[in-house]
């Protein structure tokens, strides 16, 4: 059998990090190099459709444009997938990488007269969110990654507009190279893209880390192959399309965050100013109760202007996970209980709760605004506040983020890294992880009593309690990371499980999840349930018709990204739920093994 091989990973700039993520990918790819190759149709297309289609996707894009054999099998799954049958639930039959819009429209005229189903990603790694593998078997992947140009950088208005392929670590260069005075923004992972992070409601470290809140212009292709812009884009050669998000009439920004209603070709972000200094800061509170006080405090430091960027607190256990695996600390059953958590605290000199944060501006501004958060965070009996500062160079106008450490920015520099890809090992050494994402209100008390909750619902599917909690000034994500191994199929059923009980758990508590994995995205909107009793709804909630009655009308064959956040196209609810592919193939070792027609149920 052919051993498979993901492309060499050069992306990073610091140091060992290219390593890191390839010992990573080819782990990755040694796993899928054992299993079974499985080929798949579009749902109700025949072989002979399939060649017919397929020779039209090759005219348009070339052979290099559409993927197939080997490197379709390693590249165009759910990697973090908690499925037995990952080939066989979500297979596609190839994946498409355009270039251009011209292409897009293309590619969507085809799939118009054939009604087959397309799957939209920007780079494919959302990892934990379901990566590159869509929702129905046999979509068409369609991967952006190669519309990969940085179209502008502006460090007179402070923004970027770029295509859906550029990476976080394309932007960070691009800005260097161009000698912008401009910090870009990134999530922890900086191989994924812009735009798909931004769309998805991602998130970076830099006062303007709250991407989808900065998003001012997009430029989409609807499912009919029209392309609109959006804003003051609307105007042929605008001069402020970066600059209002306004336009005139209703806004249409947000219309593409997280839906199924277009396919975004570029997009405008605002971003921030190189300011004049920056000091890396960290809290550490002992007890577990602190976390009360700790995000009253910050809530009141952000309200007053006095943090710029967003905190983000972390437990103990978030902590050793970044010093080894969950082995090196615990070998019982079960979750880490809290004595033993107490005696590693101690033994290590670690904190219950800490969180990093940052200060912007001149010195001046930032020795007052940290004696603001020392005088804040000294209620908190036993809390320990320190940081680092830095500022510009002699003769240097504005702070170069490349200047900052990478041990002390924490991300908050804009500097992207590969580094917290480490976490994944925690549970396993071949690990992965979903993320559990709620937002409660950013008041103390019901921050500690979710996580007293969540904690107990963690401890009794077995797994641990791992904290990130990103803190604004109104709202608090309260993003638990169920780490699992990926070679242990009763560990994977085990943090599914979990998933959906602490959906459930926290839709009674009157909150919901801003985000979720594509196995999850129906229970997820299913919890936005107002209006679902309304006489005659059927039981669906108002806000989920109204989405219903758009994607019909934008896409009446139903083709692009089916089921994207619980948005399921006319064709494929009720009746339609079940979509039949003409035929999966399984071989291994260059042998057929099985042949059957394909039943997925989708809209469960």
């Amino acid at each position: 059998m052919t051993a498979l091989a993901f492309p060499e990973f050069t992306l990073a700039h610091l140091d060992g990090e290219n390593e890191l993520v390839n010992v990573i990918l080819k782990r990755w790819a040694d796993a899928r190099s054992g299993q079974p190759t499985v080929e798949v149709l579009p749902p109700g297309v025949d072989v002979a459709t399939w060649k017919v289609i397929l020779s039209k996707f090759l005219e348009i894009l070339g052979e290099k444009g559409v993927i197939l054999g080997d490197e379709h099998k390693l590249q165009y799954l759910d990697i973090f997938s908690l499925a037995e049958n990952e080939d066989v639930v979500r297979g596609s039959p190839c994946a498409l990488r355009p270039t251009t819009v011209e292409q897009i429209q293309a590619i969507l005229k085809v799939a118009n007269e054939y009604k087959t189903p397309v799957w939209t990603v920007s780079r494919g790694k959302n990892l934990g969110y379901g990566a590159n593998s869509g929702r129905i078997l046999g979509s068409i992947i369609i991967d952006l990654q190669d519309m990969d140009k940085v179209l502008e950088i502006n460090d007179k208005y402070n923004y970027y507009t770029v295509e859906p392929g550029v990476s976080f670590f394309k932007l960070y260069q691009t800005i260097k190279k161009q000698k912008k005075a401009i910090w870009s923004s990134c999530p922890a992972l900086g191989w994924g893209s812009v735009v798909g992070n931004s769309l998805d409601r991602g998130w970076g470290y830099t006062p303007k880390g709250d991407h989808s809140n900065q998003i001012c212009g997009i430029e989409a292709v609807l499912a009919d192959g029209t392309l609109i812009r959006t804003g003051m884009g609307a105007i042929n050669d605008s001069k402020l399309w970066p600059l209002f998000r306004g336009g005139y009439g209703p806004t249409y920004d947000s219309m593409f965050s997280q839906s199924n209603f277009g396919i975004v070709t570029k997009m405008t972000l605002w971003a921030s100013p190189a300011p004049l200094g920056f000091k890396s800061c960290h809290i550490a509170v002992p007890k577990e109760t602190d976390l009360t006080q700790l995000v009253d405090i910050f809530r009141s430091l952000l309200q007053h202007e006095v943090i710029q960027n967003h905190p983000v607190i972390g437990n103990i256990l978030r902590e050793i996970g970044k010093r080894g695996t969950r082995a090196e600390w615990w070998s019982g059953k079960g979750a880490i209980p809290d004595w033993r958590l107490d005696e590693i605290a101690k033994e290590h000199n670690l904190s219950w709760w800490d969180a990093n944060f940052g200060l912007y501006g001149p010195q001046e501004l930032i020795d007052f605004n940290y004696r603001r958060c020392e005088a804040a965070f000294a209620s908190i009996p036993g809390a320990k506040l320190c940081g680092n500062a830095y500022y510009p160079a002699e003769g240097e106008t504005h702070l170069d983020a490349a200047a900052v450490p990478y041990s002390d920015s924490w991300m908050q520099t804009g500097v992207p890294s590969m580094a917290p890809i480490v976490s994944i090992q925690y549970r396993g050494l071949d690990g992965g992880h979903i993320s559990f994402s709620p937002v409660v209100p950013a008041d103390g008390k019901a921050a500690l009593d979710w996580y007293f909750e969540a904690k107990r619902i963690c401890a009794d599917f077995g797994f641990d309690f791992v904290a990130g909690l990103h803190l604004y000034e109104r709202h608090l994500a309260h993003i638990i990371m169920i780490y699992f191994d990926r070679q242990d199929q009763v560990d994977k059923t085990a943090a599914n499980a979990l998933f959906v009980e602490l959906v459930l758990k926290a839709r009674a508590a009157g909150y919901g999840e801003y985000r979720a994995h594509i196995d999850h995205m129906d229970l997820v909107a299913d919890q936005y349930d107002f209006g679902a009793a309304d006489e005659g709804a059927g039981g669906v909630p108002a806000l989920m018709r109204m989405n219903q009655r758009i994607k019909d009308e934008l896409d009446p064959n139903g083709i692009l990204s089916p089921g994207k956040q619980g948005i399921w196209p006319k064709r494929f609810r009720g009746e339609g739920a079940k979509t039949r592919g003409a035929e999966i193939r399984v071989t291994k070792n260059g042998e057929v093994e099985e042949v059957r027609n394909g039943v997925e149920t989708v809209a469960l």
